[in-house]
């Protein structure tokens, strides 16, 4: 990776946080969106004063999320610097391969301890998606999106485990959306998406952790990039 990226000049911005956030982590969310979206490059040099102007905060702060963005492995240190981290195709597809293994054993596991109250918030997610059609009108892949990552989110909550939850933060911290955006141009197909979601919660409402464990790696594999399948093997 390269490491000679002049560095990013930003004014402050409040854009993606709330109103009475904390300082560390309004810093955190909004280093982390300009990672996502590419704004802040691959090698970029994450200097923390040019960081504590972008977020609107200090030093302080600013060093709190370079933190937890070099343990989720968005960012890299090397000799008391840090850089925005290479995602380059063989690291995105061990992050692919990760996740879908992490998946697919926490639905095995919260098949054994999901709730009345979680399955029931699952169907929810997946009644607001299936409004949103093939989700091809204006915001709505962002609001497909937000609610896949909180359909994922209720399963992981439901293993009742902070170790797998703490395992599965570093794989989860690139969105499969994000995956898809460094290595192809590539439509995720919603309706396809959500009946695989169905298909999940059915697997955890019977209680059935292989069945669970089967469904969620398969519906992470069919969404696999194709540069991913062509260039890494499936």
């Amino acid at each position: 990776m390269s490491l000679d990226h002049p560095d990013i000049q930003i004014e402050p911005t409040e854009t993606g946080t709330e109103a009475g956030q904390k300082p560390a982590e309004r810093a955190y969310e909004t280093i982390r969106a300009a990672i996502l979206s590419g704004e802040l490059a691959a090698g970029t040099h994450l200097r923390e004063e040019s960081l504590a102007r972008m977020t609107g905060t200090s030093r302080t702060p600013v060093r709190e999320a370079l933190h937890r963005l070099t343990a989720e492995g968005l960012a890299l240190a090397e000799n008391r610097h840090r850089y925005v981290a290479d995602f380059s195709v063989h690291e995105v597809a061990v992050i692919f391969e990760l996740r879908a293994r992490l998946e697919s054993y926490a639905a095995s596991l919260a098949a054994t301890r999901i709730t009345v109250e979680e399955i029931d918030a699952l169907k929810a997610v997946v009644a607001r998606i299936d409004a949103l059609g093939d989700a091809s009108g204006e915001g709505e892949p962002e609001r497909f999106f937000e609610l896949n990552g909180r359909f994922h989110d209720v399963i992981i909550r439901a293993t009742r485990s902070s170790q797998l939850r703490a395992l599965t933060a570093q794989a989860f911290a690139l969105p499969l959306v994000t995956i898809k955006r460094f290595v192809c141009e590539q439509e995720i197909n919603v309706r396809r998406s959500n009946a695989q979601h169905r298909d999940i919660v059915t697997a955890l409402e019977r209680r059935d952790a292989e069945w669970a464990s089967a469904a969620m790696m398969s519906h992470i594999i069919s969404t696999k990039p194709n540069a991913l399948v062509r260039g890494m093997g499936a």
